[in-house]
């Protein structure tokens, strides 16, 4: 058997193969444990190394949009590599979006007010139940092929989008992206280029990372051999939490209503002195800051000058300045909600309905894990130890 002593800051989280079984380090919450192996991406919470298929999320980021990165992480292939097979993987992603009336019908009779998690977790649950018939395995062998939930995701959370703010359903423009349509559906007129580009930016860098908790939730049930929607619902409830998506939310709740820099820079020494969160700090792989972070910042500096939000830049750069020199020693680092819910939001979000727009990207980097590992995939069982009383 072998020993992977994985909690110490030099393990190398890359390798050939592995010779199951293995025994690692196990530390609070399973950490430390290596549940599975992976081709789909690659996460080194040392170094902040972040690859998808091999290739480094630098190289992605603004270089290829969302339906090709989805495409690379699902197929293991390069776009350019196979463009005829690219074209149909994206023509079909683009097609489900199409969703059955009796879900669009179940979101609208809800109240608007409801948290737009909800919103999608039950509209989710319902186009399942129209896509699935009687003769489908249980596992849902044919739609892990055909990809569907992807698109239908962001349809959904299109049509949550308008129901909330009160607008007729919009079905998105005949043959436009992902993102073009989804910014249609918030903003409700044609979305600039600019605008197209920071979404397509935002889900590549939400599309994978790791065993976290709603890709490893999903995993589970995965291993119970359960339909595709049984599997993003039970993902996307673990992403509701205020430890996962729900983080992000609080993001904007703290930076929105200070009023400047140095109002910021206050109101974060106080909290920390008080012993209080900064929302957008803290993550339980890395040990250094996010390296994502940096490509999110100099993309909300952009787009809070371009639309007169410059003051909302600088709250957000006094926070981070001082919440780094009072937080790094104890090794807490800024992570990417800090800066992805600012992107969202001056993409039109209010802070309930960020979650939902993560959860868009997470569906690429979900479809390819659980694909990747349905036909060696075993039943998640792991032990517990009794701590109560003796026998009485």
């Amino acid at each position: 058997m072998t020993r992977l002593h994985t909690l110490s800051a030099s393990f190398d989280w890359r390798a050939e193969r592995i010779d199951w079984p293995v025994t690692t380090d196990v530390g609070p919450g399973l950490a430390g444990v290596v549940a599975l192996e992976t081709r789909v991406m690659w996460l080194d919470p040392s170094s902040g190394q972040l690859a998808y298929r091999g290739v480094p999320i630098e190289a992605l980021a603004n270089h290829l949009d969302f339906e090709e990165v989805a495409f690379l992480l699902i197929t293991g292939r390069q776009p350019a590599d196979d463009p005829t097979e690219f074209e149909t993987f994206q023509a079909g992603l683009r097609r489900s979006r199409t969703l059955p009336p009796d879900a669009i019908q179940l979101i609208r009779s809800l109240d608007p007010e409801t948290h737009p998690m909800r919103l999608l977790r039950a509209g989710l649950s319902a186009v399942g139940c129209h896509e699935l018939t009687v003769d489908d395995d249980l596992a849902g062998e044919r739609l892990w092929q055909e990809l569907r939930v992807v698109g239908q995701v962001a349809a959904l959370v299109g049509e949550i989008c308008r129901h909330r703010a009160g607008l007729e359903p919009r079905p998105p423009r005949d043959g436009c992206g992902l993102a073009e349509g989804l910014i249609a559906a918030i903003s409700d007129r044609d979305p600039t280029p600019d605008e197209v580009r920071a979404l397509d930016l935002l889900w590549v860098l939400y599309a994978a990372h790791g065993l976290d908790a709603p890709t490893f939730t999903s995993m589970i049930v995965a291993s119970c051999l359960a339909d595709p929607y049984y599997n993003f619902v039970a993902g996307l409830s673990a992403l509701r939490g205020p430890k996962t998506g729900g983080a992000a939310e609080s993001v904007l709740e703290q930076l929105l209503p200070l009023t400047g820099a140095t109002d910021a820079e206050a109101w974060a020494r106080t909290t920390i002195e008080d012993g209080g969160i900064i929302a957008g700090f803290g993550h339980r792989s890395y040990r250094m800051p996010d390296p994502r972070v940096a490509m999110l910042r100099k993309e909300v500096a952009a787009m809070a000058r371009d639309r007169d939000r410059g003051e909302l830049f600088e709250v957000a750069r006094a926070v981070e300045i001082t919440a780094t020199s009072a937080l790094a020693p104890r090794d807490v680092h800024i992570n990417v909600n800090f800066y992805g819910a600012l992107l969202f939001h001056l993409l039109g979000a209010d802070p309930p309905l960020v979650p939902c727009l993560m959860a868009i990207g997470r569906m690429a980097g979900t479809t390819a894990l659980v694909r990747e590992a349905l036909s060696t995939i075993r039943l998640f069982r792991p032990l517990s130890r009794y701590v109560g009383e003796a026998a009485r």
